[in-house]
């Protein structure tokens, strides 16, 4: 099923390969390396680009993990050996793996696949369910997936083996509280292959009602958001867990029953007792927050949090500040939030104020 749908949100990541295979040259090679979560689409990926490398008429030589494309050549191409040909043809090797290609002299860029959008999402649904509109039952549902579009179409055809998708009036409704055997099971892999600290924090995050501040999950396990920081991306590199904002989730609240079956009944009954105690509201226990100073303690910030800031200041995303100072998203929201505490700021909006200030400042 997956192969028959047109692959949807990877423009440009096409675009990259496209761009590339017009750059290289004889004596110039470029290497592609293809990153990203499980059920991102990667396969699909190398797919797509052997199928638009034959389309400009290059040779295209193809392996489980690795394209090789040869512009403006027609004898046979080695998938195995692409080292040879870097010479005398122009060649492009776009691969899920660096393995065998260390000693190819070629220059080396890489992408890494990131969730499909809510509206991606909603395409790939059309396309998987024709004549059909998904309903907001499955639109919500569809969360469980985290934005990878090889689990939204292992779901639905899960869901349509099973029974569990219902057309009411050309919208397709599936069965409320229900999950495909094949979706628990590929969730349940995901946990069973955590490391053991990120499976411990995927498991004590079943006591907190979603979403929760990763402060919350690290006083529950003892630890502190930095040194949790590794299980943290370990576990949204998963799937089972999201970020939301500044707050992480479980992907939907469906992923919480499979992770609470692979751990004993008493343990799970004591977590619900925990999730099930609230705590006071924050206005209960604190007083009403400070007004934000004007002048900001700049000197407080290290290098790295100084270099994140300025970046803010330059209408980054943090998407794009990751891939600028070579970090995970996730760790740049982490060091955003310790510039927001250190200079006593609440938002993006008022760390930009505060840096123009400051440069305004800097030219008296």
């Amino acid at each position: 099923m997956e192969t028959s749908l047109p692959l949807i949100g990877r423009d440009a990541e096409m675009r990259c390969f496209t761009t590339l295979l017009g750059w290289v040259a004889p004596d110039r090679a470029a290497v592609l390396l293809v990153d990203g979560p499980p059920d991102s689409g990667r396969a699909r990926l190398l797919r797509e680009c052997a199928a638009e490398g034959r389309r400009l008429g290059a040779a295209v030589a193809v392996t489980r993990e690795r394209v090789v494309v040869v512009r403006d050549h027609a004898g046979p191409v080695d998938a195995y050996a692409p080292g040879g040909l870097v010479a005398s043809a122009p060649v492009l090797i776009v691969a899920t793996s660096a393995a065998g290609l260390e000693n190819v002299p070629a220059e080396v860029h890489r992408i890494r696949l990131g969730p499909l959008s809510p509206a991606d999402v909603r395409r790939l649904l059309a396309h998987a369910l024709p004549g059909t509109r998904p309903g907001p039952r499955l639109l919500d549902l569809t969360r469980v997936a985290a934005g990878r579009p090889g689990a939204v179409v292992r779901l639905i055809a899960g869901l349509r083996e099973e029974g569990l998708l219902r057309i009411v009036d050309g919208s397709a409704v599936p069965l409320p509280g229900r999950l495909p055997d094949r979706t628990r099971a590929r969730l349940a892999g995901r946990f069973a292959a955590l490391s053991p600290a990120a499976r411990h924090l995927v498991q004590a995050a079943t006591a907190l009602p979603s979403p929760f501040p990763p402060a919350r999950l690290a006083a529950l396990l003892g630890s502190t958001v930095l040194g949790l920081l590794p299980a943290i991306e370990e576990a949204l590199d998963s799937g089972l867990l999201t970020a939301a904002g500044e707050a992480l989730s479980f992907s939907h609240d469906l992923v919480r029953p499979v992770v609470e079956a692979a751990m004993p009944c008493a343990v799970v009954a004591a977590l619900r007792s925990e999730r099930g105690a609230r705590p006071r509201p924050a206005a209960a226990r604190r007083g009403p927050r400070p007004a934000v100073s004007r002048e900001a303690d700049w000197s407080a910030l290290s290098g790295r949090e100084m270099e994140i800031a300025e970046l803010v200041g330059q209408a980054l995303t943090n998407r794009q500040i990751a891939d600028r100072v070579g970090l995970s998203p996730h760790t740049v929201n982490y060091h955003l939030r310790q510039i927001f505490q250190k200079l006593g700021l609440a938002s993006r909006v008022e760390l930009v104020s505060s840096l123009r200030r400051r440069e305004a400042a800097a030219m008296r």
